[in-house]
């Protein structure tokens, strides 16, 4: 019996996938908030880059981000990483860049791109693996509530009889055809 046709199984995780789907929608709707009311705060065009570090500067109005200094193809380029990610870059590592979607001056707006960073900054991808969890649950419920097959009806048969006929009397012999003549 597959695990999700059980009501136990599948109602738990209904509940979990529903909560993940409240989760980022909560997330979502928050910082949908925070930029609405931030003044500062513009909308930018995320993005994935992959830049060689030259310098990395620390940056003395702020005490969450430092200036790191990237090239991007012939073009220099100077990003506001946290702090924790900067000091842990040197001149000449090659990295992976993930701009977010706001600028507000008060936050980060490029980050190391890693898995974690992705759904923190995007949370509304969760909703595709939610998406398709939910469809299958869906599915095993559809399939556990569905009639099961008529029962495959057996039949046993007896070899007393056939065995019993050992002792039964020989039936007449039929006359055998002649033997074919050559000629």
């Amino acid at each position: 019996m597959p695990f999700l046709s059980r009501p136990a199984s599948r109602w738990t995780a209904l509940t979990l996938l529903w909560a993940l789907v409240g989760t980022v929608l909560w997330l979502t709707a928050v910082q949908g908030f925070l930029v609405a009311l931030n003044p500062f705060c513009h909308l930018k065009r995320p993005g994935i880059a992959h830049l060689t570090v030259v310098t990395v500067d620390p940056n003395p109005d702020s005490q969450l981000t430092d200036y790191v200094t990237v090239k991007e193809g012939d073009d220099d380029r100077t990003l506001s990483l946290p702090k924790a990610e900067a000091r842990s870059l040197r001149a000449e590592d090659e990295v992976w860049i993930l701009d977010t979607w706001y600028s507000d001056g008060l936050r980060p707006t490029e980050f190391r791109l890693t898995p974690l960073r992705v759904l923190l900054e995007y949370p509304a991808l969760l909703l595709l693996p939610a998406a398709f969890g939910l469809w299958r649950v869906r599915r095993a419920r559809v399939a556990a509530e569905a009639e099961p097959p008529p029962p495959i009806r057996r039949t046993f048969t007896d070899d007393f009889h056939l065995r019993a006929q050992r002792f039964a009397k020989p039936e007449e012999e039929l006359p055998k055809p002649p033997p074919p003549t050559n000629g």
